[in-house]
């Protein structure tokens, strides 16, 4: 009955929807199905202006944003210095890239307001890729090195930088450095000492260094020989508050710090007398005889080269450490 009776609507003129299969008189669609269809792209519609919006959204905090990176094969260094300006600067971006091929892409697909080169770690072929590729040869550049030699100087300027900064850089020096080269001011914050965390172990050794990449090298060095609870700090005031307050069975200090040098932090050690009994042994980078001489006739327990302790250096601490218990 239902198919002669359809047949009998569709020979008088009428026709099937296409959405639903319901008789209508003209048209594909009745006009239930297409009330569903306007809802349906209004919809669809809504959420495209979402979308849309929260890309352009997005697109503008991108152009706002500024974005320091960091290129350096070292990873110490380039951990190490990522930590000191997000600390320093946390308002910035800071993106740490370890190899050449990454940084030129991200100079391609990204605005970068700063690059911060290392010419001790192919710093000075990283700037000259730079320079000469025309999509982003005018960014802001600054090197850092640990060379003196005038021509490796001499170079970096040709090129043209914004700043050169001479390692070692205090964190403050650093991050204050980098914020002059983006807003042109000087920097008015504070850093926080680095103190960390002592590692568990058997004895306790307060290492003093201002330079805050050598810093983190000798207590690798340290953590991974000796079994030895670690603290550190980075000026010899911040190290005399945490050997008055807390003790220590050892101290290793910088020689060459700024305002109090080690040789000075051990005749304020050997002037305390609650301090006085404990080994100081003085790290330096000099060969000068005199410096050298001068420290064999001070009060030190002894002296090593720093950063990289040798296994004569790694064998004395210890030996004045068993000598403790």
């Amino acid at each position: 009955m239902v198919r002669r009776d359809s047949r009998a609507r569709l020979s008088g003129g009428g026709r099937q929807c296409v959405g639903c299969g319901r008789i209508i008189k003209g048209g594909l669609y009745c006009e239930s199905c297409l009330e569903k269809f306007r809802e349906r792209a209004k919809v669809q519609g809504e959420r495209m202006e979402t979308l849309k919006t929260n890309a352009l959204k997005k697109v503008a905090e991108d152009r706002v944003e500024t974005i320091i990176m960091i290129v350096n094969s070292d990873e110490r260094n380039l951990s190490i210095t990522k930590i000191v300006l997000e600390r320093g600067l946390p308002e910035y971006k800071i993106l740490a890239v370890n190899n050449p091929l990454t940084a030129i892409n991200t100079l391609v697909s990204r605005e970068i307001n700063l690059v911060v080169l290392d010419a001790d770690y192919n710093g000075l072929d990283m700037l000259r890729r730079i320079r000469e590729d025309d999509r982003f040869k005018t960014v802001p550049v600054m090197m850092m090195s640990g060379s003196t030699r005038r021509e490796i100087v001499a170079d970096v300027f040709s090129l043209g930088v914004q700043d050169y900064v001479s390692k070692p850089c205090a964190p403050k020096d650093l991050v204050g450095r980098v914020n002059k080269v983006i807003t042109g001011k000087d920097f008015k914050g504070e850093i926080l000492p680095v103190v960390e965390t002592p590692q568990r172990g058997s004895f306790r050794v307060l290492l003093i260094d201002d330079d805050i990449f050598d810093l983190r090298q000798e207590r690798e060095t340290l953590k991974n020989r000796l079994p030895c609870d670690i603290t550190t700090a980075q000026s010899a005031a911040e190290g005399m508050r945490l050997l008055e307050s807390n003790g220590a069975d050892l101290v290793l200090v910088n020689l060459d710090m700024p305002f109090v040098n080690g040789l000075k932090f051990l005749s304020l050690v050997d002037s305390n007398p609650k301090l006085k009994n404990i080994p100081v042994i003085i790290m330096t980078e000099t060969r000068d005889f005199a410096i050298i001489s001068e420290i064999n006739k001070s009060s030190a327990a002894g002296h090593v080269k720093k950063p990289n302790f040798t296994e004569d250096a790694l064998a004395l601490i210890e030996s004045k450490l068993r000598k403790r218990r």
